[in-house]
């Protein structure tokens, strides 16, 4: 039966579809439906969240799968851009490791009941926001031929400030989690 507690799973769960649906579009050239497949990506991360806390129903799965499924969908999207040369390995490859490094961190503080310091910050948000805005305008390019370079030179810029955002958000969560680790190591060696 249909609650609207279970929309914000849904959501999310319809972005771990986005993955495949992506790929299918960007192989046959079906730019317009990747597009608009970009837009519902971007706004349903959005809302799965926002309609989760308005309608008290945060879940342990919709906690654990809403970065999983933005990450996968982003880190996909980015691979077939670096696949046709409308981005760069060395940014894309910075952007999945940091994704890679701060989730096992979080899943080694979850074993400590301490993934919450990890919690997703104002930064991190606009570093997100600036990434859909990056895929967004990179998604652009072969729809407008006469000003691809343009197009490109802007969603590089903007991707550009993701790779920035990315590397001092990572940077921050990777000290948190740091002396958080330390804390317990010498909490436990103190029995």
């Amino acid at each position: 039966m249909f609650k609207l507690k279970n929309i914000p799973n849904i959501l999310t769960f319809s972005r771990l579809a986005c993955c495949p649906l992506w790929l299918i579009l960007f192989y046959f050239d079906y730019y317009y439906f990747s597009l608009i497949l970009v837009i519902y990506s971007s706004l349903s991360d959005y809302f799965d969240g926002f309609l989760a806390r308005k309608l008290n129903s945060e879940s342990i799965i919709g906690k654990t799968l809403d970065p999983i499924a933005d990450k996968i969908f982003t880190c996909t999207v980015l691979l077939t851009f670096v696949s046709d040369a409308r981005a760069n390995f060395i940014i894309v490859a910075i952007i999945i490791v940091r994704e890679i490094i701060i989730s096992g961190l979080r899943e080694a503080l979850a074993i400590y009941k301490q993934s919450e310091i990890l919690n997703v910050t104002l930064l991190s948000k606009i570093k997100t926001t600036f990434q859909f805005i990056a895929i967004f305008i990179l998604t652009l390019i072969p729809l407008n031929i006469e000003y691809s370079a343009k197009i490109y030179q802007v969603g590089t810029i903007f991707l550009y400030i993701t790779t920035i955002l990315t590397i001092y958000t990572g940077y921050k969560y990777v000290i948190k989690s740091i002396i958080v680790l330390n804390k317990i190591k010498k909490d436990k060696n103190a029995y």
